[in-house]
Formats: structure tokens, sequence, C-alpha cells
């Protein structure tokens, strides 16, 4: 029997009748390619490694088309192989290829190039750069010969790519087939392998039978082949899907009910997006996203369940970009549960850093892992926590910001501003542990945070930071504050445009932790995180340069709404060190009942503010106070808070001192001065010991140099609380006191403005923040403010018009403000009448402030009411006269201050603190000798200036004597001329009168007043005749405009007929003759004025005609001041009166004993010294005199609107005082 030669196996071959090579009728048609054996199975490597070196040497560019095509025949006759081979792994590439394209047809990491016959082999065939012909016309006539039979029909095929990597192409034998060199390619390129939905990876060296695949993929493969097998040519695939889907033991899985209609053809872009297509009509087609999106969501265990959906508001160039609710998943996470469709979590998958979602990375750009090019959201560790911590130099405050745990803090919360994009501040609590655990020598502080997903279960995201490994956390040395501390909820938008802040930020880190105040620090609402939308904050300059001495920069964030959270982002070596404040506001969601009423005491010294929040008339106006002090009825909150936490040692024995020790600042002791100096203090108060109390002094501290911005509060100008502490140098700042008169000392400094409305600024924030945080309605609030009637019309008009743009910003709208002043004279009767003057006796107030002092006359047996006010106060006591241009003078050596600086050398007790913030008042040069003196009396405990005066030297005392005497002088000639009669009270109030308590007991100086009533006129003295000195007696003149301003329209229409008198000064005496007051607009402020000169009533009759009239006299705020100038008859009376009132003073027998027991011996020895040898022209009256009206003659057209008896004594009695003490 013959042996025959062939590589084939085909049973139906006859065995019989060759003789040598025997020609074959049909060559190797039908199936008897399938007979022939394959050698590589089971061959060394596999063979699946040899399937990539398949047909590499096969003479046609088309022959790798028919051997997949082969495989398939081959295949479909082994479906479930007992040992690989070569065509089982080329038929699982091509399955692969497909499930990808069905998978990923759409998306970027797939792209596609066109290659065209008809034009492709028509350029080999066209000659060029004018030859016979192409040199590649061969070429083409070959192509052309293998365009026949199957492939025909072809036209365009097109090649597929993976990550730029040739992956394969289009068939119409097989529909898609794989290049030989794409593993080659793909690690070359450093491609990691495409994957499945199921996380399978494919193309490897392996056979993945079709039932075993996805069964969508299944689905669409027979509803293709249903569709479309008639239009391919006759193949092995073609047989192979028949075999699988009709005619085999283990059928794909299907699901019911899906057409073709249900998937969607595979887009080709380019210059032009066409279908990607394996024949003309024939196209291939992909999952359709949003069923793979639905499948996800609906029904895998891993689907996040948030608690706010600000995710879905994801935008991409302005258009929602429609993110599903997302996966949460953790990198190697251990549980078991639906991942993808049919596919559950593998444990070992690992989860690469994901683009930052706060980087402007879309979540809804993400694929998934484990499972390639399957597009849907999902979060994992790094969106959620930090990779690094921030540390501040302090235990941070868990009671007003969320720290993350109950007990000490230091670092900053590591949490990611996205978590909110999910989930509610509320919800942080419960799924975020913050620990920390020793480890040998190393501290590890361990983050988790349990994620809420499918079924009631939870994911864990787990960071470890070693603390030990100095890149794991950055130290930030600065400190932070708010001011104020609430957030108003009600849907008010009125009420919610209080939600204004300016953030305190004190840098002084160190140049490696990379602040820089534009980038480092972001505010942001919760639902703007999503898109990285921070508040539009404007970036500060430096209040005080980190040059300074402190070496701290302080930066002020005017944050323009509500805020949610605060990003800290520092940068070092390039990396980002990343944390949140998140601070717990006191909320305000409920409406106030209660009617707050407000009176601003705005002095020359100092400023107080009284308030009283209800009706009823029997409650005292209160001191306006800042504490957290739960015991009080007020149930009052901070306004300022700061990030570091309260100092919670047994030595902190108020509230105050909880925010001051410097245990509360840790490794940032400048913080606290700095808060003080440029901010807010956290508590105000004296009964919760803190030294900030009102009455304030009336100074602000400024940033030297600054220009008018607008908004200056805090950034360059704040209320200079802490004046009265300064130890030390002030730097690039500096205190500015006397604002009151700012507009007349200083008329042409361009800060006057803004220095005056920062100051009202704060003050009416201090009282938006009380109203709000205390129920307070803001609808029935009133405020109202204080001034002398001496002031200028034109200054009050300009402190007006800033009160106003005050209230603008802070309340923004004016109308809780009374714009007309509450006289200095008239308010404080009303709180004295309830602390037992008769209020149906007549009475005298004296307002002594710190520049004015306003007498009221409540003549109420006369049904009369009268007040004058001149500049005659605290300041010609205390101050250092008037300079050469009649303004008040810095000099800081009057008699008072020389003298105590010599009983100083006298005291013999430890130095301490106060003594070093004396000596830096004394070397300051913007602070004046009444400041100087504020502070000794505001700390007379130790520095004991009241001693050095009644012990030290009481010589000094005939100042105050004289001071006091001149007042009542000028109250007497004021009562005389218009007929009344000598008060039963009179009673002092204001700041400036606490010096009354050195000329004696209560009872002495009731004695010494009487005195000089019967030295001063003959009117009889009444029996029950009291002088009333104010317990506190600033606060007195605040809280009787509280009770004036709630007081019944009858109780007040007492005093609309008040008058505003003015006795001009000059003597009595020589008047002759009074024509009536001339015809003047009728004022329709409090009451009318009127005028009084000389020992004429007011009321006089008009002079006979012919008559003589000596020196006409001055309407009150009709005569300009430069009418009366050159008037030197006048003057020279004034002068006489006033040599008068001294002569009447020091050479009175009664009074001049009194003086003697109080150490005041031969009070006559000061006349020749004050009165010079002739009054109207030398002596330190007549100095005084010239400097005063020169200071006043500066403004020639502003109306008189004061007396002139007292420029004589202004300057004078500081003169006096530095004869004394020298």
């Amino acid at each position: 029997m013959p042996h025959i030669l062939r590589i084939d196996t085909d049973p139906n071959v006859s065995q019989q009748n060759h003789n040598g090579w025997t020609g074959s009728q049909a060559g190797l048609t039908g199936n008897r390619i399938e007979h022939i054996p394959d050698t590589l199975t089971g061959a060394a490597g596999g063979a699946a490694g040899a399937a990539a070196k398949a047909g590499t040497s096969i003479p046609s560019p088309f022959a790798r088309l028919y051997l997949f095509d082969t495989a398939f025949r081959m295949v479909k006759n082994n479906l479930q192989p007992a040992e690989l081979s070569m065509y089982h792994v080329l038929v699982s590439h091509t399955l692969d290829l497909l499930e990808l394209l069905f998978q990923a047809g759409n998306t970027d990491d797939l792209t596609y190039k066109l290659w065209n016959r008809a034009e492709r082999l028509g350029k080999l065939g066209t000659a060029v750069g004018g030859a016979a012909r192409h040199p590649h016309q061969v070429l083409a006539k070959a192509l052309e010969l293998d365009f026949r039979n199957e492939l025909a029909q072809v036209q365009i095929t097109t090649l597929i790519y993976y990550k730029g990597a040739l992956l394969g192409g289009t068939s119409p034998l097989t529909l898609v087939f794989t290049s030989p060199n794409w593993e080659q390619e793909r690690q070359n390129k450093f491609i990691d392998p495409p994957k499945s939905s199921t996380g399978r990876v494919l193309f490897q060296n392996d056979y993945v039978p079709l039932h075993s695949r996805d069964e969508g993929f299944t689905t669409y493969l027979r509803r293709w082949y249903e569709q479309y097998n008639n239009l391919l040519p006759a193949g092995g695939f073609k047989e192979y899907l028949y075999r699988v889907f009709f005619d085999s033991a283990v059928a794909p899985p299907l699901s019911v009910g899906l057409t073709l209609a249900n998937f969607e053809p595979i887009q080709v872009r380019g210059e032009s997006t066409s279908v990607l297509q394996v024949l003309p009509g024939v196209p291939l087609y992909r999952v359709r996203e949003d069923d793979v999106l639905n499948d996800i969501e609906e029904n895998s265990d891993f689907v996040m369940q948030p608690t706010v959906n600000f995710y879905a508001r994801e935008m991409q160039n302005g258009t929602a970009t429609g993110v599903r609710k997302p996966l949460a998943l953790a990198s190697r996470m251990d549980m078991s549960g639906r991942y993808v469709k049919n596919t559950v979590w593998n444990s070992n998958t690992v989860i690469m850093r994901q683009r930052d979602l706060g980087g402007g990375f879309l979540l809804s750009e993400r694929f998934l892992p484990g499972v390639d090019n399957v597009k849907y959201p999902f979060v994992t560790t790094d969106d959620f926590l930090e990779d690094f911590l921030v540390q501040m130099p302090y235990k941070l405050n868990s009671g007003r910001f969320f720290t993350g745990t109950p007990g000490d803090m230091e670092f900053l919360l590591p949490v990611r501003k996205e978590y909110f994009n999910f989930f509610r501040l509320e919800d942080l609590p419960k799924q975020l542990s913050l620990r920390t655990e020793d480890r040998g020598l190393d501290r590890v502080v361990i983050a988790s945070l349990t994620i809420p997903i499918k079924n009631s279960r939870t994911v864990t995201f787990r960071k470890e930071y070693n603390l030990g490994n100095p890149d794991t956390m950055l130290e930030f040395r600065a400190g932070v504050a708010c001011f104020p501390f609430y957030r108003i909820t009600l849907p008010d938008l009125q009420l919610q445009a209080l939600n204004e802040y300016t953030v305190m930020l004190l840098d002084a880190s160190k140049d490696e932790a990379g602040f820089h105040a534009g980038r480092s620090v972001r505010f942001f609402q919760f639902d703007q995180v999503v898109n990285n939308q921070p508040l539009v904050v404007a970036a500060p300059e430096h209040r005080t340069p980190k040059s300074g001495p402190t070496q701290a920069a302080s930066y002020y964030y005017k944050v323009p709404q509500a805020f949610d959270l605060l990003e800290v982002q520092l940068q070092r070596n390039g990396m980002p060190y990343r944390g949140l404040v998140l601070p717990k506001f006191t909320l305000i969601n409920e409406r106030g009942y209660k009617p707050f009423t407000f009176a601003i005491d705005f002095g020359t010294s100092n400023t107080h503010v009284a308030y009283s929040d209800s009706n009823l008339g029997n409650s005292d106006p209160k001191t306006l106070a800042i504490s957290d002090d739960k015991v009080n009825l007020d149930n009052d909150e901070l306004q300022m808070v700061s990030l570091n936490k309260p100092y919670e040692g047994y030595e902190a024995q108020t509230p105050y001192e909880r925010y001051r020790l410097g245990a509360r600042q840790g490794k940032l002791p400048e913080m606290d001065q700095f808060i003080r100096r440029e901010f807010v203090p956290s508590i105000i108060g004296k009964e919760y010991g803190s030294p900030f109390t009102f009455p304030l002094r009336t100074t602000v501290f400024e940033k030297t140099g600054s220009a008018d911005a607008g908004d200056n509060l805090f950034s360059k100008i704040n209320l200079g609380f802490n004046i009265d502490l300064e130890d030390g140098s002030t730097g690039v700042n500096r205190y500015v006191t006397n604002l009151k008169w700012l507009f007349e000392n200083q008329p042409g400094d361009p800060m006057n403005r803004p220095r005056v409305r920062a100051f009202f600024e704060a003050m009416l924030l201090l009282i938006r923040n009380k109203i709000l945080l205390n129920q307070g309605n803001l609808t029935d609030t009133k405020i109202t403010w204080l001034a002398p009637t001496s002031m200028q019309a034109d200054t009050e008009d300009k402190l007006v018009e800033e009160w106003e743009k005050a209230f603008r910003r802070v309340f923004k709208t004016t109308q809780y403000f009374r714009p007309t002043p509450v006289p200095e004279s008239l308010a404080p009767h009303f709180y004295l009448v309830t602390k037992g003057v008769k209020s149906f006796a007549d009475a005298v107030n004296v307002d002594i402030g710190g520049g004015t002092a306003d007498i009221m006359l409540f003549m109420k047996q006369q049904n009369r009411y009268l007040n004058t006010s001149f500049r005659f106060a605290g300041y010609d006591i205390w101050g250092g006269g008037l300079n050469q241009q009649g303004h008040p003078s810095h000099q800081k050596d009057n008699g008072f201050i020389l003298n105590y600086l010599q009983y100083r050398r006298t005291l013999s007790q430890a130095p301490a603190q106060e003594d070093q913030i004396l000596d830096t008042f004394l070397a300051n040069n913007d602070l004046s000798a009444e400041d100087i003196v504020s502070l000794l009396f505001r700390n007379n405990d130790h520095y004991k200036f009241t001693q050095s005066i009644v012990d030290g030297r009481p010589a000094l005392r005939i100042v105050l004597f004289l001071h006091y005497s001149a007042i009542v002088y000028h109250l007497v000639q004021l009562i005389e001329a218009n007929e009344l009669a000598l008060p039963r009270y009179l009673t002092f109030t204001g700041r400036g009168s606490q010096y009354l308590k050195m000329l004696g007991s209560s009872r002495r100086l009731i004695e010494f007043t009487k005195m000089l009533f019967k030295a001063y006129s003959t009117l009889p003295v009444p029996s029950d005749f009291e002088v009333v000195l104010s317990e506190n007696p600033k606060e007195t003149t605040a809280n009787g405009a509280v009770l004036f301003e709630n007081a019944s329209p009858m109780e007040k229409a007492k005093y609309d007929t008040r008058q505003t008198a003015c006795y001009w000064g000059n003597a009595p005496l020589e008047q002759k003759a009074l024509p009536a007051p001339a015809e003047a607009q009728q004022d329709t402020s409090f009451g009318a004025p009127i005028t009084t000169w000389g020992s004429q009533p007011a009321q006089s009759q008009p002079v006979a005609p012919g008559q003589k009239v000596v020196n006409a006299p001055f309407d009150y705020r009709r005569t300009k001041i430069g009418e009366v100038s050159q008037d030197r008859a006048f003057h020279d009376s004034v002068l006489t009166n006033v040599k008068l009132f001294l002569e009447k003073t020091l050479t009175d027998r009664d009074v001049a004993y009194y003086l003697s027991e109080q150490k005041i011996q031969s009070p006559e020895q000061y006349l020749p010294f004050l009165l010079g040898s002739d009054v109207t022209r030398n002596g330190a009256l007549y100095d005084s005199y010239m400097l005063a009206r020169m200071g006043m003659e500066q403004e020639p057209n502003q109306a008189i609107s004061e007396t002139y008896f007292f420029l004589p004594l202004k300057h004078a009695l500081y003169e006096l005082s530095k004869q004394i003490a020298s």
C-alpha cells in the first residue's frame, strides 16, 4: 500500500489509485483545511506564544485576515478544547477586540485611522515627478489582485489603535483582527493591557469562549448575526457564530428583550464623524453608555449613599456633566459584593491615584478600576483624605471649630473639601475618626472615614501619617481668627446680607511653608466646592510686615458673604500640604424679639456704649460687653473667635484669662498681641476680667502712611483697644487720639474721615453682633449718639456723614440711626432722676468730657430748660496746652506729669509691665499728655498718680479748684443773666468730672460750692443744696441717652422748648443797654437758641429809640467769628471778667481758708503770674486768650457757638501747673 504524503487528515479523500503526484480535482476546498492538524498545539511556550507570530511570513499583506478566518474554521469544531491551540488564542483575541470595541468604542482610549482602497491604490498607480509611472505601480497591481473574492467589497479598512499603539483593524471575514506586533508595541510604550468589563485582562495567551463572556456582549453578537449575517462573505466567523448560538452544548447567555436598537454604532471621529464599518452597510456597535451606567447605578453594591447631591452640579465649560451617583472604592478593600454587571469586587484591586477633583478634573471622566473602559464615577481614599498634615503651633479650638476629635488636636483637618460634595457637616463627626498611637519612637496619626454605601454597609477610607517622617507634615506657624462668629440662616435677604466676616491670619511661618496671602487661603460654600469656585475674596496686603520686630505678618481677609470652610494650601518642594478650617458658627435661625436701644457717647478721650433690651422703664441701661459666660442672663456669645483653644487650666480665673493666658497661644505668643492691637478682643467687660471695657479710649490704631481705600477697617485702621497696654514698639502702626475734634484740630488731613469712619464701624459692628447674638429685633432697634451743643455745625455734619457711611456698611441701611445727637448736657439728667435726684426739683447738670463741658439747667419750678456748652474740660487740666496755632498741643510737660515723674523716683516698688507701658507712652510722639494721664488714672493702683498730687505736691490741686470754680462762676453768671434761681442739685457727669473727687469728700465739696456761690452771687443758696457726683460719670451720660430715647413722647416734649444759651463771657457790669436779639431762623433741633450778654435777661425788651447801645450782643450760631475778632472792647471785657473771677476766688477769705485745709497755702500768690501787670496786655491769661483766639479765628466764617470766658484759662492753667511743678 503506497504512503500518501499530505498535510491534512480529511477522511473523505480516497486512499487508493495514487501513483506519484496526483492532481486534486478541486484543490483545498470545503472544509479540507479544518483537517490540517495544529503542530503547535502543546508546544513549548504554549500555543498562544506562537499565535502572535503566526502568519507573519505569509507573502500577502492580507494573509492575516485569512489566518483569523482559518482560526474560526478550526475552533468551531472544538469549542471546548482539551488542549489549547494557536487558533483558539487567535479566536479569543478577535473576540477580545470585539468586546473592547463593544465596551469602549467611542472612548478616548480607542482611535481609528481609515485606509481608503481607491485613494491609496490610485496614488500608487499615478506617475509623479514627470516619471513614466509610479515606482510602486507593480505593488498597486499586486494589491488589486488580493482584492478579489471575499475582499472584493472592501473599500475602506479601519486601523484600530489603543492609547496610540496599533491594536488591529477591520476585516470582512472576521469583523476584526489583531496586529501581530501589538504586545511588543504595548510594552515599548508602557501601556497597561486593556481589561474587560468584568476585570479580565484582554489579549492574553488564553482562550475565553464566547459563552464565558459578558451577557451584554454575547447578546449584541447574536443580534448582530441575525441582522448582518447575509451581508458577510462565507467564512469561518459566520460558521463559528452559527455553531455557538445554534449548535452548541453550552449556549452563551442572552438578555431577553434586547435588540440591536439597544446598542449604538461606533463613531469614528476625525475630520468628519463616520460609523465604524467592516463593509459598506455593515457597522460595528458598542453598548449604550447609559445602559452601562444605569446598570451600575442601580445594581452595584458599592454605590455611595450621599446626604447631599452637590456633586451632581459638576460642570464642564458651563454645561452640566450629568454625573451619576458614584461608587465608593478603597484600594484592596476586603469586601464582597457586585461591582460591575455580573462581576464581583476583587479585593486585590489596586486603585491608582486619580486626577485631583480639586484641581479642576471631573468626577464624570473617571474610569472604574479593575475593569477597562467603564466610565463611571467613583471616589476613593485620596479624594477625601489628604496625603500630608498641616501642623499648627497650638491646640485647636474644638468647641468652635470642627477638629475631628473632642480631644486635643494640633493639625488642620486632613479632610479634602470635596467630601462636602456628598455629605453635610453634621455627617462628618459620625464618619470621621482621628486618633494617634505610638509605634516605637514614632507617633502615628490615623484618619478614617466610613462612607455609607448601599444596603447599610460602609466603605472605610483610611490613611496613616507617621510623624517620624519629616515629609509627613508641615509646620505652619500661623494664627487664624474670625469676626463675627455667627451665621444668619433665616430666609431673609436683608438679614443674610449681614453675613460678612473679617478673617485675620497671622503668618509667622518659615519660608519653606510656602505661604502666599493670595493663594494659600480660600473660602468656600459647600455647594460651590464641586466646581472649585471659592468666594471672591480680595487678596489682602499685609497690615504689619514680616520684617517687623515680631517677625510675623498680619493679613485681613474680607469675606463678603457666608462661608462654610476655609482651605489652607501650602507647598514644600512642589508638594501640596492642605488642611481645612471648619467653623461651627452660632446659627441665627429665628427672628429676634428684643427691642434694643443703644447710645454712643463719642467722647474726646473715651467713648461709652450703653444699651437696653427692653422697653420697660424699671431696668437700668447696661454697658456693652462681650463674653461667652453662659451664666449671664443674656446668654452672650463671643463675637471674635480664634482657632487656638481657650486655656482651661486652674490659672484661668476669669473668662478673659481663658483667652489671654500664654498657654493658649502655644508656640505663637505673638497672636495675643496682634489680636489686641489690630483686631477685636475675645472678651470685653471688666466684669469678665478684661482690661478692655467700656468706656474705651477714643482712639484708632492705624498703619502709618495709609490712604483711604474705602474699606479700611482692620486692614489699615482699627479701634485702638490696646493703647493702654502698649509696652513696646508698634512698628509700622501708630495710635491716633482725639478723634472727636480731628476735623477742627487737623482740618487738612485726608485721613480724618477714614479714621473716624473706621472707629464708628468698629462700634457699630460690636453693636450689630450684640443684637443678632442676643435675640434682638433689628427692625425695632434704635441707635443714637451724643454731641456737645458747642460743636461747630460743620464738624457735626461731617460726623453725621461718617456715621451714615458706617451704618450703610455695617447695617446696609441708616434706618436704625438717629442722626440728630442727644445733647451731652441733656442726657445725664434722665438717668440721675432714677438715682435719687428729685424729678420735680431745680437741677443743673454739668457734663465734663475730655474736650467739652455741657451744662443743662432743669428749672422745673419755672418750667424753663436751658443748656450751654463750651470747650473747657478735662484736656484743659491734663493736656499739653495750646500750640502756636491755638490747637491742642502734643507736649507732655504739664505740671502733673512733671510732678509724677519726680514722684515716681521715690516709689520703692518692683518694676512691672505697667512701668514699661508708661515708658512707651512717654517715648511715643503720637501720644499726648492727656493720653499719659488717662493711662495713669486707669492704673492708679500701680502708678499712684492721685497720691503723687494729693500727697506729693498738693499745691497742684489749685489747678483743679480753679477749673471747677471757673465752671461754677460761669454757671452763676448764666443763671443771673436769665433771672433764674440757684438750683437744689448741682450734678456732675462725664469722664472729665472724675477729678472732682480729688477736691475733697462729698460733704466738703458741697461746702466749698456754697462758698463759691456766696462769693460770686447774692442769690440765696437752697438749704438742701447738694452736689451729686456720679459713681460712673461717663456711663451716666450714655445711660441717660438710652432712657431719653426710650422716654414717652410726652416726657420728651418737655424739652422741645429747651433753649440753647450762651453767656459770652464779658464783664456784666459794663453792659449799659441791650437791643432785642436779632431775628433768626427757627432752629429745628432740640429747643431754640437764645443769646445772653451781660446781666440782662434773654427776654429783654426792645431798646427805646435814640438809646445808646454799648457792645451789641452776638447771635448764637448766627454771628461769625470774624465779626468779633476786631472787637477790642469785648475782648478786654472778657479778660476783665476772668480777672474778676480769679480775684473773687483766690482772695475770698472763706475760700482761702478752705484751700489751706487742702494744703494749698496763700492762693492769692498765683494772681501775679496769671494776671500780669495788665490783664488786657500781658500775663498768662492774656497769652492764653490770644492763643485760643488764634485757633478759633483760623476759621473766621464759622459761627460762634461757645463763650469766650474760658479762653484765657485754657493755656494758663497748663502754664500754672508747670510753674507749680518746677
